[in-house]
């Protein structure tokens, strides 16, 4: 993806009372420290900033907050330093905000991406504003039940009647920690199973919900082929959605 320079403009307003704070996934998959620069080990001489590729977004631990996942270059720690989020401004309706990071010219080893999260704290509660991040309007989230995602492109924020589309189940991959929406193994309106790759150096993982009044809610997680693991969690789990179903991939 063609990196997208930030445009800095002086006096650029911030809303009041927005706080952010950098999570960067480790490789368990749990949330670490804050992150900090790390040592440069790449060449090239001045660090530039770019808007990060947005892959996902998940509720925060409160109505005031959200983890933004981004695919940020390389293995190297060389490769990016100051990963965050600048140029919050909140209304009624919506949020909007970059998510950024610095890096510059590199001998290689840049070129794979890394997963990682920053928080983005609100001054007020999210409740039903839309999120809009680096500007892109055609993509911009909602929340859908307990998780979060696309409205349509050029339309509204309504979410839709079919709970197999793919908003909804995409807002349900964005409730756990996927880096991605995953492969859909099994959907009906009452019933979804999901294959993630929740953990980038861990098996996939497959995740089991329901249908609520708002959305689609979480039953239970298995590695297994099959019925076994999830009708132990859930009987009520039809066995023609399961008896198929081969190891999770």
């Amino acid at each position: 993806m063609t990196k997208r320079p930030v445009l800095w403009f002086a006096g650029a307003v911030v809303a009041a009372g927005a706080v952010l704070a950098v999570v960067v996934t480790s490789g368990d998959g749990v949330p670490g420290a804050k992150a900090v620069a790390p040592a440069p080990t790449t060449i090239g001489a001045e660090w530039r900033s770019f808007r990060a590729d947005v892959t996902g977004i998940r509720p925060g631990p409160d109505d005031l907050s959200l983890f933004v996942q981004v695919a940020l270059p390389g293995r190297d720690p060389g490769c990016v330093r100051e990963p965050r989020i600048e140029q919050v401004v909140e209304t009624k309706t919506d949020v909007r905000a970059d998510v950024v990071y610095s890096t510059r010219p590199a001998a290689g080893g840049c070129q794979d991406k890394v997963p990682a999260e920053l928080r983005l704290t609100t001054a007020t509660p999210l409740a039903d504003r839309t999120v809009i991040l680096n500007g892109d309007n055609g993509n911009a989230w909602h929340r859908l039940g307990a998780g979060w995602g696309h409205c349509a492109p050029r339309g509204t924020c309504a979410p839709p009647a079919d709970h197999c589309d793919p908003a909804w189940i995409g807002a349900a991959a964005s409730a756990t920690a996927a880096d991605n929406a995953g492969t859909t193994r099994a959907c009906d309106p009452d019933w979804l199973v999901l294959d993630l790759p929740a953990l980038r150096t861990g098996p996939a993982t497959r995740a089991v919900f329901r249908w609520a009044d708002a959305g689609w809610t979480s039953v239970t997680q298995v590695k297994s082929a099959g019925c076994g693991e999830i009708r132990a969690a859930e009987p009520k789990f039809p066995v023609a959605l399961c008896r198929t179903l081969p190891a999770p991939a």
